[in-house]
């Protein structure tokens, strides 16, 4: 007769902490220290104040800061404005780091907004919002005075996949690293071939609607359910479409990809680009970038090649 085995379980450490505003969860093999979780999140909190728009001093907060006056940048932050503006212009425009002046005008940044914007008080906003008014000599970046770039697309992605590449220099081949339930990177060796991660409902708060198996790959998530505001008994989402000045009304887009930060400015940038245009969109997309995905429009049809 066949002895079977009792399955082992991998026992695993794991830490969570408040940054980039969310809960971000770490778990690593039992067999390493705290101490490595701790530099761990150190790492998270350097690029935290090094590049987040929203720290003091950090170069983005800079740029904003000296908008229209050129500020020095290091190689970090120019790839990033070099990928964001690369995907605004294949979306042509729809997808923008300077629409902050939208998203103030929208009420995400103020405690009590009652009523929709106007058209004209969108139209006024317009000239604020544009890419094309990034500028890079060198190591030095410019952008229009008025403007304001945003960092909410990628910084908290760019900062996980920094966090994830600290992990493998100190010999890590199983972890995981959850950043809000939007950003989801794991990696894997022969002792545990993946990662089962729970899709949320695009429609219902606390429910769950799929399952996908993680495998050194990423999972980024752009939905509207958890980031909106009510005006004038209307639901708007936080995701604006730049060329309109209004919130995308897409339901759900995500993405896996090899890399946290490309997974999230994918994810944002097809959340972004309105029905008609998404197929050619995407199809400008995939010819320089590899990547599976799905997207769910708001009356809940969908198009995917990723296998739920």
């Amino acid at each position: 007769m066949k002895r079977m085995h009792p399955k082992v379980t991998k026992a695993y450490l794991v830490q969570e902490r408040h940054l980039f505003y969310c809960r971000i969860r770490i778990k690593i093999p039992a067999q390493y220290s705290e101490s490595l979780l701790n530099a761990c999140f150190e790492r998270l909190e350097w690029i935290d104040r090094r590049y987040n728009a929203y720290q003091y001093g950090s170069y983005f907060e800079q740029i904003n800061r000296y908008a229209g006056q050129w500020v020095q940048v290091d190689q970090a932050c120019l790839h990033m404005l070099h990928t964001t503006t690369m995907l605004s212009a294949i979306t042509q425009g729809s997808y923008d780091i300077t629409c902050m002046p939208w998203i103030r005008l929208w009420g995400f940044y103020k405690k009590i907004q009652h009523t929709i914007p106007t058209a004209e008080a969108i139209a006024g906003q317009r000239a604020r919002v544009n890419y094309k008014n990034i500028e890079i000599q060198g190591h030095s970046v410019r952008i229009a005075k008025g403007q304001e770039i945003c960092t909410g697309s990628f910084i908290k992605a760019y900062a996980v996949d920094q966090a994830m590449a600290f992990l493998k220099s100190n010999g890590v081949t199983d972890a995981l690293i959850n950043a809000g339930g939007s950003t989801i990177i794991g990696i894997n060796d022969r002792s545990h071939d993946s990662w089962k991660i729970h899709i949320p409902s695009a429609f219902t708060p606390g429910e769950y609607t799929d399952r996908l198996e993680l495998c050194n790959q990423c999972f980024s998530l752009s939905g509207r359910l958890n980031s909106q505001v009510t005006l004038a008994g209307k639901s708007f989402g936080h995701i604006v479409n730049s060329k309109t000045g209004y919130p995308a009304t897409t339901a759900q887009v995500g993405l896996l990809t090899d890399t946290a930060f490309l997974g999230d400015v994918l994810s944002t940038a097809l959340f972004t680009v309105d029905a008609k245009t998404f197929i050619p969109t995407l199809e400008s997309l995939q010819k320089q970038i590899d990547f599976r995905y799905y997207r769910l429009e708001a009356d809940g049809q969908k198009i995917s090649n990723i296998c739920l």
